[in-house]
């Protein structure tokens, strides 16, 4: 098994260490054919990116394309911002970038209560801290997961249930029926052997994703092999190994043109 490419990597543009250069020369060097900057959400107060810096990022990946022989791809790693699934790449948005990752994270600028009480403060206390969570607030974080992956062309949902709590079969399910693909992270390895086996169970097909937020850890894959070995995910589901993936925001696009 080879790993073809990496979706999920940070620079300076949000929350990682190195440039966009930086990463795809480690990119080059671990042998991948794709690498995508998907750096935070504009949602995200600390670390978001900032539309004004868009075309300066567009410079860099191309830059970085030509340079390394790695076709460096624009992604962002969206934020859920309301209880509809709201994600806060917006479609006037979509133009500017690649590919569509998107995710669950706590430190975001909620645009309602229940959003801000459910995904901000709930779950994330109770995951922390131990506790009971109310299955409604479970149903809730289910129901803005779903929501997000059928009203928008998301390519892939990044670390499932990561500081929340969901039902993650029911996403998982969803992702099949839309063709959105679950990430594995080798950063956040949070999801029981137990979950992984629901998920599975659905049929629906995965990436490996490194969330690398340096430079080193780029196409960093072992943590995935371990996992698939463990718990029995064949290699053909994963679609960044031995082949490169086939996303839904670009087919999405190219029929809106």
């Amino acid at each position: 098994m080879k790993l073809y490419a990496d979706y999920h990597t940070h620079t300076v543009f949000s929350h990682g260490s190195g440039t966009v250069m930086e990463n795809a020369r480690a990119a080059a060097a671990a042998g991948l054919k794709e690498m995508a900057v998907s750096d935070h959400g504009f949602a995200h107060p600390f670390f978001g990116l900032k539309r004004e810096a868009l075309p300066a990022l567009r410079r860099s990946v191309e830059e970085a394309s030509r340079s390394t022989g790695v076709r460096v791809l624009m992604g962002i790693e969206s934020n859920f911002v309301d209880g509809r699934g709201t994600c806060d790449l917006k479609e006037e948005d979509y133009d500017k970038f690649d590919v569509f990752l998107a995710g669950v994270h706590v430190m975001v600028n909620y645009r309602d209560l229940g959003a801000f009480w459910n995904m901000g403060v709930l779950s994330p206390a109770v995951n922390s801290f131990g506790g009971t969570l109310d299955g409604k607030v479970k149903s809730y974080i289910t129901d803005v997961y779903v929501n997000a992956v059928r009203r928008q062309p998301i390519d892939v949902i990044t670390h499932l249930d990561y500081r929340v709590f969901a039902d993650v079969k029911e996403v998982a399910a969803c992702c099949k029926e839309y063709g959105t693909y679950i990430e594995i992270n080798t950063k956040k390895t949070h999801m029981t052997d137990e979950q992984w086996h629901a998920v599975m169970e659905t049929g629906v097909n995965f990436v490996i994703g490194s969330d690398a937020h340096s430079p080193d850890r780029v196409a960093d894959a072992d943590p995935a092999f371990a996992l698939m070995q463990r718990v029995g995910i064949p290699a053909e589901r994963v679609h960044n190994l031995d082949r490169l993936p086939s996303f839904r925001f670009a087919a999405y696009k190219r029929g809106q043109r």
